[in-house]
């Protein structure tokens, strides 16, 4: 998998962004970089460290965003970081972590301050790139809005105003000098600064340094326009955590294939995020026409969108209700839309590469297996313990990608659990009824599964099988057909599709039973007895891995291991052999 992620870097841009590490659909790093395709060839490259062999060794996917210049690439990475919270981005959180302006809205005469260590979402404002000038900045708007510094315990136990009150740095609410409303208001005012209207405060700061001047006080007013200078440093591109925003940018590229749109989220006029969506142009549309299709879907998910900005003129009294079009033509608004439509068209780009991936495998199947050009493929897996749950899921590769709509997954009726091909037969069948419109079956396994699965599914399906190399080693599979067996250390370029439709349904697989068993916990028939919780069921399954033991052992040995009483024991073997039998 390295060796396709390696050459994937060379698609890379040499231009500012983020990049991304992903395990299947799981995000496992991000970072940022000034020239995205030489920093995302070091990965693969020279002298490695631990953790960057760790990581290059779970990922199997590399995605990318680009951004307009180095400092959003920063401060984007950081945003992603803290929504996405990637495991191998740890490291990055406590070690670079940059400043946040904080408003506590939850107290009723809010504090403002700088933080760092993030544990939610709410009242934060940033990140910026200099601690300095954020401190700057709350020292400012603390002397423009005189709002509170002092901790929620030093706030409460005052009986009378301190020193901040007295160098007119604060109203004093602790002690009722200002009422809630009004001291609401300057904190709406403070938002609207830290949203990034600066030009209140900057006027403030501006008349005192002229004041000075005039006085001629010049320490003093240099002092202040230094003071400036670095509160202009947080008045650059920076990105603002919100709950959402009501403007979006949408870029839309299309081939005969794919549609693939890129929607920048804005607010106050700066860059929030920036989403990718990969859809089957079933149809053939152009741009314009995927674009009137995809509005819909988008309004749908995000209500509170009031202003799109594309590259098109779009009919407002269309269908989209009191939705506002802009097609700007020059100015920051078109260097949005022009970035919008360059990732959008980069997502048609990694598609394509994505399908080339394939190319070879397919190729194999149309001239040994007689397949169709773009077969529907679907894997199946089986994950649970013998006796007790045990799920088959279902992945479906079709079009040259996986179709997340026809994935599906079964549980398989006690009577047959104990064998897992009893449960592969009753996954396929199962599947095959409902989504008759299959080429080919692909299961983990050896011949035998393959020989045995064949001969008992309902229909008439081709089925090939792949088996796990010496020692499991990754590439060292075998690959089992009708007409012989293929070995992919001899074949590498027939290997990727199979494996990876193999992994997929493994990880589907894996995911679905962990979800069933917690279920299950949660309304396990064991809760009818009177004393038994969820303790006692999470130690029965940590000590015998299923239910079904409790049935054959004593009920000494059964009191002894789960520390129960013997009449408990009795209670819960007894209604286990009942729920067996």
């Amino acid at each position: 998998m390295n060796k396709d992620l390696k050459a994937l870097t060379a698609k890379f841009p040499e231009e500012p962004g983020i990049y991304k590490f992903f395990n299947n659909d799981e995000v496992i790093y991000i970072g940022k970089a000034k020239n995205l395709k030489k920093r995302a060839r070091s990965y693969f490259s020279g002298k490695q460290t631990y953790k960057t062999k760790r990581l290059v060794s779970l990922a199997n996917k590399l995605d990318f965003v680009t951004t307009n210049n180095e400092v959003d690439a920063l401060l984007l990475e950081q945003n992603l970081i803290k929504s996405e919270k990637p495991r191998f981005n740890i490291l990055l959180r406590d070690d670079k972590s940059y400043p946040f302006i904080h408003l506590d809205e939850n107290h009723d005469f809010p504090k403002i301050e700088t933080k760092r260590v993030l544990k939610g979402h709410e009242g934060l404002y940033g990140p910026y790139t200099s601690a300095y000038a954020t401190r700057i900045a709350v020292n400012q708007i603390q002397k423009v809005f005189k709002i509170r510094t002092c901790s929620d315990n030093y706030f409460k136990n005052r009986s009378r105003p301190c020193m901040e009150y007295q160098i007119g740095r604060c109203t004093a609410p602790c002690v009722g000098e200002i009422n809630k409303t009004e001291y609401r208001k300057d904190i709406e005012d403070t938002k609207t600064i830290l949203k990034g209207n600066f030009k209140h405060l900057e006027k403030k700061m501006k008349e005192e340094m002229l004041q000075a001047a005039d006085l001629e006080k010049f320490e003093q007013a240099a002092a202040i326009r230094d003071r400036l200078e670095q509160l202009n440093k947080i008045n650059q591109k920076q990105i603002i955590f919100s709950k959402g925003s009501n403007t979006r940018v949408v870029g839309i590229r299309t081939n005969e294939k794919l549609i693939s749109v890129a929607v920048i989220q804005v607010e106050s006029d700066r860059f929030v995020n920036l989403q990718k969506f990969i859809f089957k142009n079933h149809l053939q549309k152009n741009d314009y026409d995927a674009l009137l299709e995809f509005i819909p879907s988008l309004i749908q998910k995000y209500p509170s969108v009031s202003k799109i900005i594309t590259e098109f003129k779009v009919d407002e009294n269309d269908i989209f209700g009191n939705v506002k079009f802009l097609k700007p033509l020059k100015g920051k608004k078109a260097e949005w839309i022009e970035l919008a439509n360059k990732n959008a068209n980069e997502g048609l780009l990694n598609q394509a590469t994505k399908y080339q991936k394939y190319a070879q495998s397919l190729d194999f199947l149309r001239r040994n297996l007689n397949t169709i050009d773009e077969p529907t493929i679907v894997g199946f897996d089986v994950s649970g313990v013998s006796g007790d749950i045990k799920t088959v899921s279902c992945v479906n590769f079709s079009e040259n990608s996986f179709d997340k709509s026809k994935y599906r997954f079964f549980r398989v009726p006690i009577a047959i659990s104990e064998s897992d091909l009893d449960s592969l037969v009753f996954g396929i069948n199962k599947y095959l009824k409902s989504i008759p419109e299959v080429d080919l079956i692909l299961i983990d396994g050896g011949k035998t599964h393959l020989n045995y699965i064949s001969d008992r599914i309902d229909i008439d399906i081709q089925c090939v099988s792949v088996s796990k190399g010496v020692k499991r080693k990754y590439g060292l599979e075998t690959l089992h057909t009708n007409v012989g067996d293929y070995e992919f250390r001899n074949s590498e370029d027939i290997s990727k599709l199979f494996l990876d439709i193999r992994d997929e349904a493994h990880r589907f697989a894996l995911k679905n039973f962990r979800s069933k068993k917690r279920k299950d916990m949660k309304k396990h028939f064991l809760f009818d007895i009177n004393g038994v919780g969820p303790k006692i069921v999470e130690r029965i399954y940590a000590k015998y891995n299923s239910i079904e033991p409790i049935a054959k052992l004593s009920l000494q040995q059964i009191s002894k291991d789960l520390s129960i009483k013997i009449d408990l024991a009795k209670e819960i073997q007894s209604l286990t052999k009942e729920f067996y039998n």
